[in-house]
C-alpha cells in the first residue's frame, strides 16, 4: 500500500497504528484476548514492512533520470541497507532510548492507540474500522480513474474559469484520512499550494497541470527542510554530542545482542553491501564505506533524534544531502548519486523506524530483542513485495520527471537533484531560475513559521512544498479532509481521538488496497484497462 500511496501522494503511513488496528479488528471478532505484547509486535511488524514503501521514491528516481532497476536489483538494495540500518538501530537505542529521555510523540501516538484498543477493549474501533475501510475502497474501485467508472474520482471546480488550470477536488480516501494524521497547519499548506499552483498555472508549460513543472516545488522542498534543520541546530549539535558523551549513560537492563553478536552481524551487513554495491550497481569501495558511516549512522543519529523530538524526520531533504556527498566522493553521475538518496530510504527507514518502536516497546514493557528479531525477519518478504509492486506500478503507469503518470514528489525530488549533480543532462530553460527563487522563498518562508507570534498564522511548510508538486485535486483534497475531521468532527461535534484516527486509518488502508486492486481486476478481465 506505502509503495503506491507514496508515489501517489509522497508520504506514508509507516505502519504501527494501522497494523495494530488490523490485528485487533481481526480477532476481536473472535472474541480472542488480544495481549498489549501481541500489539508491540505486530505493530513493529507493521513498521518495518510499511516502511519500505518509502524506497519506492528510490526506484522511481531511478527510473526518471534513466533505465530502471531490475528486480532483483531493487530488492537486494533494500535488503543490505535495511541490514545497514539494523546494526545502528543497536547504538540508536542506546543513545535515544537508554540514555535520553526523549518526547518521543509518534511513538507516544502509537501507545495511545494501543492502550485504548486492549486497556479498554473499544468494542466500537473495529467496528468503525470495518465500515470505513468498506466504504472507501469501494468507492476506490468504482470510481473512473481506473475503476468501474461508477462514481467520478474528482469533481472539477467550474468558478472562475479555474476548471481550465485543473482546479478541482479529487474524492481520495487517502488525502480525506491522511490530512488528519498530518495536523490541520499542514492542510492548510496544501490549500496555500493549490492557490499557488493556479495563479502559476497561465506561465507554465502545461497550464491544464501546473504540478508537471516540478522545479519550484522542488526548490522550495529542499530548502524548506534544510532551513528547519538550521533552525533545529541544537537537536543536531546534541546528536553529534552524544555520540562521545558520557553523561546520562544508563546501564541497559535489555540488551539486544552481545557486543560479539553485534560484531558478526555488523560484518556480514557490511559485506553484503559491499558485494552487492560493487558487482550489481557498480559503486567502488569508498563510496560504499562513505554511505555506511554518513548514510547509514550520521543521518540517522540526526534524523531519528529530530523525530524523537519534534515529530519531523527529515528523510526527504537527507535524501538530497546523500546525493551531494556521493558526488564529492565521486559518484556524480544521476545513477550514482542517486545511491545516497536511496541509502535514506533503506537505511533510514529500518533504524529510524524501529528505534522509535523500541521506545514504545520499552513503555509498554516489551523486550527490544524480539522487536529486533521480528523486523529483521519481516524485511526480506517487504523487500520483495516493495519492488515487485513498483514494478507493476511503472509498468501499468511510466514515471517520468515532468510528464503525465503519479505524482511522485520525492522521487521527482531526488530525480532532479541527481541531474543537477551529474551535471551532464541539461536543464530545461528556466529550471534553475526557478528553483534557485523558490529555494530563497522557502528559507525566509520557514523563518516567519518558527516565529512563536506567526506560527499558528502560517500554512504548514511541509504541506505547501508537496502541495507544489501535487495536482491541485490532491490539494484541495488534503485541505477538505482537515476541515471535516479536525473542524467539523474534532472541534464541532467532538468526536473522539481515538475514532478519528481509526476513521483515518481505515482511509489510508482503503485507497492502498482500491488502488492496487484496480490493475489486478483488470487483468482478470473485470474492469476494462490496460
Amino acid at each position: 500500500m506505502n509503495s503506491y500511496l507514496t508515489l501517489s501522494f509522497g508520504v506514508i503511513e509507516e505502519g504501527p497504528t494501522i497494523a495494530a488496528l488490523l490485528f485487533f479488528a481481526m480477532f476481536f471478532l473472535s472474541k480472542r484476548a488480544i495481549q498489549t505484547t501481541e500489539m508491540v509486535i505486530v505493530a513493529t511488524m507493521g513498521s518495518a514492512g510499511g516502511s519500505l514503501g518509502f524506497i519506492s521514491n528510490f526506484y522511481a528516481a531511478k527510473a526518471m533520470t534513466g533505465d530502471a532497476y531490475s528486480l532483483w536489483q531493487m530488492v537486494g538494495f533494500a535488503v543490505v541497507t535495511s541490514l545497514i540500518g539494523m546494526v545502528f538501530v543497536i547504538p540508536l537505542r542506546e543513545l535515544l532510548i537508554v540514555r535520553e529521555d526523549l518526547p518521543w510523540p509518534g511513538s507516544k501516538a502509537t501507545v495511545s492507540v494501543i492502550r485504548a484498543l486492549v486497556d479498554k477493549g473499544d468494542p466500537k474501533q473495529p467496528v468503525y474500522l470495518l465500515i470505513t475501510v468498506a466504504l472507501a475502497m469501494a468507492y476506490v474501485i468504482a470510481n473512473d480513474d481506473g475503476g468501474f467508472a461508477v462514481v467520478p474520482e474528482g469533481t472539477a471546480l467550474a468558478v472562475f474559469g479555474l476548471g481550465a488550470y485543473g482546479a478541482a477536488i479529487s474524492w481520495s480516501p487517502f488525502a480525506i484520512g491522511g490530512a488528519y494524521l498530518m495536523g490541520f497547519r499542514t492542510c492548510v499548506g496544501f490549500l496555500a499550494g493549490a492557490i499557488v499552483l493556479l495563479v502559476m498555472a497561465p506561465h507554465t508549460p502545461v497550464p491544464t497541470a501546473p504540478h508537471r513543472y516540478v522545479w519550484p516545488g522542488i526548490g522550495f522542498l529542499v530548502s524548506t527542510g534544510l532551513t528547519i534543520m538550521a533552525v533545529n541546530w541544537r537537536v543536531i549539535v546534541s546528536s553529534l554530542k552524544s555520540l562521545v558523551s558520557l553523561r546520562g549513560s544508563a546501564v541497559d537492563d535489555d540488551r539486544v545482542l552481545s557486543p560479539r553478536a553485534l560484531g558478526i552481524f555488523a560484518a556480514v551487513a557490511l559485506l553484503a553491501t559491499v558485494l552487492f554495491g560493487t558487482l550489481s550497481i557498480g559503486l567502488n569501495l569508498v563510496l560504499i564505506l562513505a554511505l555506511v558511516v554518513i548514510g547509514g549512522f550520521l543521518q540517522n543519529v540526526i534524523a531519528t533524534r529530530a523525530a524523537a523530538q519534534t515529530a519531523f524526520n527529515p528523510a526527504r531533504v537527507m535524501g538530497v544531502l546523500l546525493q551531494g556527498v556521493t558526488a564529492l566522493a565521486g559518484g556524480s553521475s544521476a545513477a550514482t548519486n542517486l545511491a545516497g538518496a536511496g541509502f535514506v530510504a533503506g537505511s533510514g527507514a529500518q533504524a529510524g523506524n524501529l528505534t522509535g518502536d523500541m521506545a514504545y516497546g520499552r513503555w509498554l514493557g516489551v523486550p527490544a530483542r524480539w522487536q529486533f528479531w521480528t523486523q529483521l525477519l519481516t524485511i526480506l518478504p517487504c523487500a520483495f513485495v516493495s519492488a515487485w509492486v513498483f514494478e507493476k506500478i511503472q509498468n501499468r503507469t511510466p514515471l517520468s520527471l515532468e510528464g503525465e503518470g503519479l505524482p511522485a514528489p520525492v522521487a521527482k525530488m531526488w530525480a532532479a537533484t541527481a541531474l543537477i549533480f551529474d551535471g551532464s543532462t541539461p536543464m530545461p530553460p528556466g529550471a534553475l531560475t526557478s528553483m534557485a527563487v523558490a529555494a530563497a522563498i522557502g528559507v525566509v518562508y520557514v523563518l516567519l513559521e518558527n516565529h512563536p507570534k506567526l506560527e499558528k498564522w502560517v500554512p504548514g511548510s511541509i504541506g505547501l512544498g508537496i502541495g507544489l508538486v501535487l495536482p491541485v485535486s490532491y490539494d484541495l483534497a488534503f485541505f477538505l479532509g482537515g476541515l471535516v475531521l479536525w473542524v467539523v468532527l474534532g472541534r464541532m461535534l467532538k468526536v473522539r481521538d481515538i475514532t478519528l484516527t481509526t476513521i483515518a486509518v481505515g482511509c489510508i488502508v482503503a485507497e492502498g488496497l482500491g488502488g492496487i486492486s484496480k490493475p489486478l481486476l483488470q487483468l482478470a478481465g473485470l474492469i476494462k484497462g490496460s
